[in-house]
């Protein structure tokens, strides 16, 4: 089949899957597929005067499969409408996937870059491949042209994938990308062009051997500035866990420094980006306004997908504002989740003494902002019926967001300073919990399956804890998922 045939018969597949969808925990208000596999965001920008994401997909099944690029607009970032895909593997540089690239507007077109990605062996075999980096045109922001092939790999070079394309000062473009030496060495590449057809490179941007020794693989790399830094991002692969941090089988992480054009110069170590289970893959774009805005796959490989016999797996994070603040990066959701509100309740502060109390009978999809002084309780914070907790640990000055799948514990930690009152702004929606810390300082993501109950619970343990300045907003849905 042709790239023609073969999205048509990834639409028929996709409008297949999401008209029989199982909608127990499918989200009200985070963007997901109508049916089928997602993992990485792509092509996230604003081009042609709309939001595109763009995602990897495999509409066939809820399982991983041949990437294709999935697509939804938005115009402000919270109200999503689904397109047909935007891209399917059908020819023989892509023919087993079109990984994971980025989207830029240029001359009045929007232009993709994606690896084309092929296994040389068995199917699944990744240690057999070939991926080069292709490049695809439209004129309508809808249906998409191939171009071919743009970057080789350097020679030895296999693993070379996820192209993070953007413009420099002087309105020429770069490229980062992740890539794997024939030692086991990570790299960051940098590549320049004045057209989007014609790269020159690669230079090496960065490397595991001075930053993460034990790093084979930095995934979808993304680099842009964020107030008067330039901010390095990736996911790599190889790390292993350092206390409460680096505890999930893949982290994407960040750093900032300075950027000529050419040369990154760090200013800080790298740091989680998310401490939560589910935070990967993260790709930025840049708002009309200037705003540097993220999104991320919200889920993460090697853990129980509940959802996967819904018809549907795997979602996508609210989209966070950055910034650099007084030597930190900072992520707070964008403003224009305010349009979700559809009530607002500003409940009068309580205390707590060994005790519990509801806040909602039925969290489905809401948004409670509340501060938390814990000073004299060991434990304390919210529940979610029996499928999460939201807890600071005054003695070890931690909160921690826990995961309960069939008692299996997933928790998952930020470092707190024990004596100090935090302010958390929680965003609640079907089958996850997004929890921002003292304004967007930290932030802890994680996916969660509740069966039954989703009462909403403040608690204290083992002494008193006082809640103040708590608003809950019920949050309406952003999406409608049967149509193109």
């Amino acid at each position: 089949m042709n790239h023609q045939e073969k999205l048509a018969a990834a639409n028929a597949a996709e409008n297949k899957m999401a008209a029989a969808l199982n909608l127990r925990w499918y989200p009200k208000y985070h963007l997901a597929a109508r049916g089928g596999w997602v993992n990485d965001p792509n092509g996230f920008c604003y081009a042609l005067g709309k939001y595109h994401l763009f995602y990897q997909h495999y509409p066939y099944a809820t399982a991983w499969g041949p990437m294709h690029w999935g697509h939804a607009v938005s115009e402000d970032l919270v109200h999503w409408q689904h397109l047909p895909e935007a891209l399917a593997p059908s020819e023989e540089y892509d023919r087993d996937g079109c990984f994971s690239g980025s989207a830029i507007e240029h001359e009045g077109k929007l232009w993709l870059l994606y690896t084309g990605h092929v296994f040389t062996a068995e199917f699944g075999d990744d240690t057999h491949l070939r991926q080069v980096q292709c490049l695809a045109v439209s004129e309508d922001g809808v249906n998409f042209k191939k171009l071919g092939v743009v970057i080789e790999p350097p020679e030895g070079f296999a693993h070379f994938r996820d192209p993070k394309v953007d413009r420099l000062p002087d309105g020429s473009f770069y490229l980062v990308l992740g890539a794997r030496t024939p030692d086991d060495e990570g790299r960051i590449l940098l590549y320049k062009s004045s057209d989007l057809q014609h790269w020159c490179g690669p230079e090496i941007l960065l490397s595991s051997k001075d930053n993460d020794p034990a790093c084979f693989m930095y995934e979808c790399p993304d680099l842009f500035k964020a107030g008067d830094k330039y901010v390095v991002a990736t996911s790599p692969m190889g790390l292993k866990p350092e206390g409460i941090e680096r505890n999930n089988p893949s982290i994407t992480q960040w750093m900032y420094g300075t950027f000529d054009g050419s040369t990154f110069k760090k200013e800080s170590e790298f740091t989680e980006i998310d401490a939560g289970l589910s935070f990967y893959a993260t790709q930025s774009c840049e708002a009309p306004d200037g705003r540097r805005i993220l999104s991320a796959w919200m889920n993460m490989w090697h853990v129980s997908w509940p959802e996967d016999q819904d018809g549907w797996n795997g979602a996508f994070t609210l989209p966070r504002e950055v910034t650099f603040e007084n030597g930190h990066l900072c992520q707070r959701p964008v403003r224009e989740v305010a349009a979700l509100v559809t009530s607002t309740e500003e409940v009068a502060d309580f205390t707590l003494s060994n005790a519990s109390r509801t806040m909602c009978a039925d969290a489905q999809a809401l948004r409670l902002q509340l501060t938390l002084d814990p000073e004299k309780a060991e434990q304390s914070g919210i529940s979610l019926g029996t499928s999460a907790v939201l807890s600071v640990d005054r003695q070890h000055g931690e909160l921690t967001l826990t995961r309960i799948d069939k008692g299996l514990y997933l928790p998952r930690s930020v470092k707190l300073d024990p004596k100090a009152k935090v302010s958390l702004d929680v965003f609640i929606d079907r089958s996850s919990i997004e929890v921002f810390v003292n304004d967007g300082q930290q932030v802890i993501t994680t996916r969660v399956f509740p069966q039954g109950d989703r009462e909403l619970v403040a608690f204290a343990s083992n002494g008193e804890a006082a809640f103040t300045a708590v608003t809950i907003s019920q949050l309406g849905s952003s999406i409608d998922r049967l149509r193109f």
